[in-house]
C-alpha cells in the first residue's frame, strides 16, 4: 500500500480535484458574498463555514487518512473536554512544515475547523483557493507595517468575535517559521535587548499579541490556549507536506495549557512580559521532551497521559466524493471529447502538476520568508 501512495499520478489527481473544487468554492463564496453578506451576514458566515471546510478537508485528509499521522495530546482532561465550546486564542510555536496541519487536526476534532482563523502576510490574500477563501472569511492580512496593521487587526478581531459559532484565532508569536539562521538572529536580538535567550524558540514578537489582548472583550472571549508542539520524533517520517502526500506516517506531540484572558495584563508592557514568560515555559517543555521523551520530566509542568487524536470521517468522505466527481468528469471529457479537448486537458494536467510542486515548495522551511533574519537594530525599526 505504501508504494501505491507514492504513485505520482494519484498525487496529480488529488491536486486536480483540489484546484477544480477549490476554485468552485471561491466562485460560490463570491456569489454568496454579493447576495448575502450585507443582507444576512449570519447566514453568509454559516454557509461559508462549510465552503471553507470543503477546502480544508482535502488537506486534512492527507494527514488523517492518507498518511495516518499520529498526534498525541498531553493536557488536563477538563481542558480537552471543553475545547471547541467557545471563542479562543491559540498560541503555538512555528517550527515545522506541518505545524498548521497538526493544528487543523485539533480544530477538526473540536468541530470548528471551518471557523479557524489566523494572522497571515498580505501577499497570501492573492493566492487562488486558500488566499481567496480567506479573503471572504475575515482573516487578518498583515503588511508587517504596524501603523497600517493595527487598525486592520482591531476591525478583524471585532468581526470574528461576532461569529454565530465558536472561532479560534491562531497566532504564531515567533512571527515566522523557525530556522537556524533566524534562531541565531533571535539570540543576538535577545542579547541586545537583555531578554532571556531561548534554546528552542525564536524570541516572540510581542506587539501583535499585546494589541490583540488589549482589543479583546472578556465578555465575548475568555480563553487562551497555549500549544507546544514537538514533531518528527520516534519513528516518524519528516514532518513535511511531501511526507503527507507520499503517505508517510508522521508523529507529533502537543502539550496544551488553558489560560483565562482576565489573568493576562491588558497593558503592552504587562502582556509582553506575560508572553515572554510563556515562551520560557514553552522552551522548557520542548527541551524536556527533546531530552527525555516527556514534556514534564525536566520542565516541572504537570504530567498528563497522552490522548491520541481521533480522526473524523468527514474529510475522508469529502475527499472521496470530490475526487470521484472531478476526475471521472475529466476522464469522460478525454474519452468523448475532440482532439482539442484532449489537448486542453493535457495542458491542465501540466498546470496542475506545476501547481502541486509550487504548493509543496512554499511550505518548505528553506523557502520561508526572510522575516526574522534581520539584525536587532533592524528588527527594532520594524517594530
Amino acid at each position: 500500500m505504501g508504494n501505491i501512495k507514492e504513485f505520482a499520478l494519484l498525487h496529480l489527481f488529488f491536486c486536480i480535484t483540489f484546484l477544480v473544487s477549490g476554485l468552485t468554492v471561491n466562485l460560490l463564496q463570491l456569489i454568496l458574498y454579493i447576495l448575502l453578506s450585507r443582507v444576512n451576514r449570519k447566514l453568509f458566515r454559516t454557509l461559508n463555514y462549510y465552503l471553507i471546510y470543503t477546502i480544508y478537508a482535502q488537506l486534512l485528509f492527507l494527514a488523517d487518512w492518507w498518511s495516518a499521522a499520529k498526534l498525541n495530546i498531553y493536557s488536563a482532561p477538563d481542558v480537552l473536554k471543553g475545547m471547541g465550546e467557545e471563542h479562543a486564542i491559540i498560541l503555538m510555536n512555528h517550527h515545522y512544515e506541518l505545524d498548521w496541519l497538526y493544528g487543523w487536526m485539533v480544530g477538526d476534532s473540536a468541530r470548528l475547523l471551518g471557523n479557524a482563523r489566523v494572522y497571515v502576510k498580505k501577499m497570501l490574500k492573492y493566492v487562488p483557493i486558500i488566499g481567496w477563501a480567506w479573503g471572504f472569511s475575515d482573516v487578518a492580512f498583515l503588511e508587517r507595517n504596524w501603523e497600517k496593521d493595527k487598525d486592520n487587526l482591531a476591525y478583524k478581531i471585532n468581526q470574528l468575535l461576532d461569529y454565530p459559532s465558536p472561532v479560534w484565532i491562531l497566532l504564531f508569536p515567533e512571527g515566522t517559521r523557525f530556522s537556524q539562521e533566524k534562531f541565531a538572529a533571535s539570540q543576538k536580538f535577545a542579547a541586545a535587548r537583555g531578554l532571556p535567550e531561548l534554546q528552542h524558540h525564536l524570541i516572540p514578537r510581542t506587539k501583535g499579541f499585546s494589541f490583540t489582548v488589549s482589543q479583546l472583550d472578556p465578555t465575548r472571549i475568555s480563553t487562551v490556549y497555549d500549544v507546544t508542539l514537538v514533531a518528527g520524533s520516534e519513528n516518524s517520517a519528516p514532518p513535511t507536506l511531501t511526507s503527507a502526500i507520499r503517505g508517510k506516517e508522521t508523529v507529533a506531540n502537543m502539550y496544551i495549557r488553558k489560560f483565562d484572558l482576565k489573568d493576562i495584563p491588558k497593558d503592552e508592557e504587562g502582556s509582553s512580559a506575560w508572553l515572554m514568560k510563556l515562551f520560557q515555559e514553552k522552551d522548557a517543555l520542548k527541551d524536556s521532551y527533546s531530552k527525555t521523551g516527556c514534556f514534564s520530566e525536566l520542565s516541572g509542568m504537570p504530567k498528563y497521559k497522552a490522548v491520541q487524536q481521533k480522526r473524523r470521517i468527514c474529510s475522508l468522505l469529502i475527499c472521496i466524493g470530490l475526487n470521484l466527481i472531478v476526475n471521472c468528469g475529466i476522464l469522460a471529457l478525454v474519452w468523448t471529447g475532440s482532439i482539442y479537448t484532449r489537448i486542453a486537458v493535457l495542458v491542465f494536467f501540466v498546470f496542475a502538476w506545476l501547481a502541486m510542486d509550487r504548493l509543496v515548495n512554499i511550505t518548505k522551511i528553506s523557502k520561508s520568508s526572510a522575516y526574522g533574519k534581520t539584525s536587532p537594530e533592524q528588527t527594532k525599526k520594524n517594530e
